[in-house]
Order: structure tokens, then sequence, then C-alpha cells
């Protein structure tokens, strides 16, 4: 094996990083070998598999995540499956989207301002863009669980119970279709919009905050997810 060589991680090889993680047959190329060690770039078709929660816990930990070096005895040659400049791009598309230096850029650009703490004043700037830029039936689903849920999965209330409640309240993970946007800002919670649960049509006013796009490849999705790191880091 040799610098720039396409290898393959063995199958049933976990991650050095994420004692769950099965990371087989993720690709790339050599960019460093010293002894019995050896260190790859993934290749952008692995980049592509990447999970948002591996992506997002690699920053948050310091870890790189378009690297991995494992030892030489769990890896094997094989061919190229793509070109640099693919992994490039990928890399490039990947750092727009989730990093944090990347977030703050959109986020100031939005408030047309470097005073970005949550204010009433900004929230109206947000509440004006979003309402223009964001789609109209795009699908939403929870960040996490609603408020109402909690007890219900965190506090050992009745599961029983909790299945007949959801059946009238929404439910993170339930999918919504986006209906409009209210005319109504919380201090605390922002941005309400109207959603229609698609399982059922009932409808409900909810929190922005609370919600994601469901589609992680739509342009939607960094619109809200901005939105809603914004709410949580800013206020």
């Amino acid at each position: 094996m040799k610098i720039d060589d396409s290898i393959k991680v063995k199958k049933g090889v976990m991650s050095p990083d994420y004692d769950d993680l099965n990371i087989g047959d993720w690709q790339g190329r050599i960019v460093e070998i010293e002894n019995n060690i050896l260190t790859f770039e993934l290749d952008s078709i692995t980049l592509s598999k990447l999970s948002e929660d591996y992506i997002i816990e690699s920053l948050a930990e310091g870890v790189e995540w378009k690297l991995l070096t494992l030892e030489l005895s769990e890896v094997e040659i094989t061919q190229h499956q793509d070109s640099k400049a693919d992994v490039l791009q990928k890399q490039n598309e990947i750092n727009a989207k989730y990093s944090c230096e990347e977030e703050e850029r959109r986020i100031s650009e939005i408030l047309d301002s470097q005073e970005t703490f949550v204010t009433e004043t900004n929230l109206q700037k947000y509440y004006a863009y979003l309402k223009d830029k964001l789609q109209i039936s795009c699908v939403l689903t929870g960040m996490e669980d609603f408020d109402w849920e909690e007890p219900y999965l965190l506090g050992g209330w009745s599961k029983s119970e909790y299945e007949k409640k959801k059946k009238t309240n929404p439910s993170y993970t339930d999918h919504f279709e986006l209906v409009k946007f209210i005319d109504k800002i919380d201090d605390w919670k922002g941005i309400f919009v109207k959603v229609k649960r698609l399982s059922d049509g009932k409808v409900f006013d909810l929190p922005l905050w609370d919600l994601k796009i469901l589609d992680k490849d739509s342009p939607d999705y960094i619109l809200v997810s901005d939105y809603s790191s914004w709410m949580t880091n800013y206020q």
C-alpha cells in the first residue's frame, strides 16, 4: 500500500472513535502511512453516506469527520470510485452545511447585522425572511420530544395514556405539512407555524424551533436548521 491508493475498510471493523459504529466498506485514499498505521481521506461516495449525527458529533467532539486512522490489517486495497475533485466538492458541501462559521455567516446575512442575539427586532427579521423563503407544503417532523411528551418518555408516566394522547396531540415522531406562518411571535418560543399532520389531517400550531425539515437534501433543511440553532444558542 502507498499514498493515494484507494482502500476499503474490511467488514465488521468498528469505528476507533465511536464504539457502536460499524465502518465496514467505508472507502478513501491513503494520505499517510506510518509503521502499522495508516490515515485515509474518505471518498465522496462514503462522505455522502455519513449520517448527520456522525458529522455533528464529530464537529462537537473535535473528531476529524473526513479522515480515518486504522491499522493496516483493518483495510484492503480497492479501486477508486470517484475523483479527488469529487471529494473536495463533497467536503465543501458538508462544511457549508454544518460548520459553525458558515452557520454564523448565514445568520448574520439574514439579520443584516453583527448583533445576532435573539431579540424582538431580530425575530421579526427572521420571521419575514423565513415566511418569504420557506416553501409552503414542505414536510416537517419534531426535533425532539415535545414538551407535553417529556413526562411520558422521560418520567415514566403511563405508556398507554401516552399512546392515547398522541391521537389528539402532536408528537415529535409525526410528519407535518407546513400550512402557513402564524402572525404571532412568542417572547420565548419565537416563530409559530400552522401545520397539518399527514396521518390524519389534524391541524396544530407549533413553534418552528421544535421542528425540522424531514428531507435533509432539501434547501429548506438548512433554513430551519439555522433558525433552530439560532434560537438555541443566541438567547
